[in-house]
């Protein structure tokens, strides 16, 4: 029986967590410890989420690494994103006018080729691994 086709949803959720995974390692010291960047909690990179700052169900920003950062679960979770304190890292971070921008984004639609998300697919793998072996943990 012929494999099936992943829709394109799936791949796009695929590199979302590919994407979550390498924002998560590339602010992990060489021992794999990161903070939550709303609470300040510091835990190994992979008990942390990547969170987004405007919601992962809008298309236009699931994608933008500048949206994604290390949160642990709790403020990623159960605190809905905590975003009084997400917003004052954000604005600290980027500036007020980047942020009113991805909150702009969210109202349009993005639409990614199966090629553009192999692509992206590829290269955060190629980036996971490159940082997988600069952390120890």
């Amino acid at each position: 029986m012929a494999k099936k086709t992943k829709s394109i949803a799936k791949v796009s959720e695929d590199v979302a967590v590919l994407l979550q995974k390498l924002v998560r390692l590339e602010n992990a010291d060489d021992n794999g410890y990161c903070s939550c960047v709303t609470c300040g909690t510091t835990k190994h990179y992979k008990e942390l989420d990547g969170g987004h700052f405007v919601s992962r169900r809008y298309t236009a920003t699931r994608l933008m690494k500048e949206n994604i950062w290390p949160q642990c679960k709790g403020c990623n979770g159960y605190l809905k994103g905590n975003p009084i304190p997400y917003t004052l890292f954000m604005i600290d971070m980027y500036g007020k006018e980047f942020v009113h921008e991805l909150h702009a984004l969210k109202n349009e639609t993005k639409k990614f080729t199966r090629d553009e998300l192999a692509e992206m697919s590829k290269e955060f793998k190629d980036q996971i691994t490159y940082h997988q072996f600069r952390v120890v943990g």
